[in-house]
């Protein structure tokens, strides 16, 4: 009696057990990535197919200053933040959690038989080639991103993003082995004050995670922040810290020679404003202020920053 309720109520041992196991490999986008490499390696791309991802550890970090002196390189388009609350990347990213070891079962991929000869066969799961499953996800950015970026008369492509991980990045790389990372970062205490000035109404993905409070906004750069420390180095990335890039710390010459690009310069120089909000300081009380560092606290004391 006790088994049959057990099975009813949380499922048989034997299907819990094989949960555990797969739960123990740590599944994830990074994960799956990493499967994906080892089945279906990334071929080698043209040189000239290499988009330029910036991303920012959540908003008010500069990344719109950057983009925009990374689209003063006539050859540059640099989307920016398209479709965002759609969470595009994300969504696609999110399927690579599946891929694991083991899964798929090699035998679940069309061999390239005669589809007749099929009928006989067990064909419940029938899944396209991997490369298929790569080429058509890229398909989607190539047309999305690619070809208007080549209407508009730019070589060059790339999506400037504030909500992508660094998860996310690993997922790009392997879609686009070229792809050029720069890692923006700022004091996120600095950065929520800028925030505030815009009314605290913005989404990392509609509707379900709003980033109202200063806890969501800390955890938000705190999960993005710790992936680029984490990840950078295996990405090839390019970290930028916004206090020495507007302090003139940061050569801009280094960051034209990573990317290959040569920008206009004088464009660090001149300020833009996109709404009323832009470049105030909204008030942040004690208690946010405790609730924003005890969010980010320990990634942005482990960059120094002081509170």
């Amino acid at each position: 009696m006790l088994s049959l309720l057990g099975n009813a109520l949380r499922g048989p041992a034997q299907a819990r057990a094989a949960h555990r196991q797969a739960l123990a490999l740590g599944p994830g986008i990074a994960l799956g990535v990493r499967q994906l490499q080892a089945l279906c390696p990334a071929p080698t791309e043209a040189a000239d197919d290499a988009p330029i991802f910036l991303l920012s550890a959540g908003w008010r970090s500069g990344s719109t200053m950057l983009q925009r002196l990374l689209m003063s390189d006539p050859g540059v388009l640099v989307w920016g933040e398209p479709y965002d609350e759609c969470g595009l990347v994300q969504a696609l990213a999110g399927c690579a959690q599946g891929f694991r070891p083991g899964w798929p079962p090699q035998d679940y991929f069309y061999d390239g038989r005669p589809t007749t000869e099929l009928s006989g066969e067990w064909i419940a799961n029938l899944f396209p080639a991997l490369d298929d499953w790569r080429r058509s996800q890229r398909a989607l950015f190539d047309t999305l991103f690619a070809a208007p970026a080549r209407r508009a008369g730019a070589a060059r492509w790339g999506l400037k993003e504030v909500r992508l991980t660094s998860e996310h990045a690993l997922y790009l790389r392997w879609l686009y082995p070229n792809a050029k990372f720069l890692l923006l970062y700022r004091h996120p205490l600095e950065a929520y004050r800028s925030y505030c000035s815009f009314g605290r109404n913005w989404y990392d993905l509609f509707p379900e995670r709003p980033m109202f409070t200063p806890r969501g906004f800390g955890a938000h750069w705190q999960r993005l922040m710790q992936g680029y420390l984490d990840d950078a180095q295996a990405l090839g990335a390019m970290l930028v810290k916004y206090e020495e890039l507007v302090a003139g710390k940061v050569a801009l010459d280094a960051i034209d020679h990573y990317l290959g690009i040569a920008t206009d310069h004088s464009v660090m120089t001149r300020k833009i404003r996109g709404t009323s909000g832009a470049g105030e300081k909204g008030h942040v009380n004690a208690l946010e202020r405790w609730l924003l560092r005890r969010a980010a606290g320990p990634t942005a004391e482990r960059l120094g920053y002081a509170w």
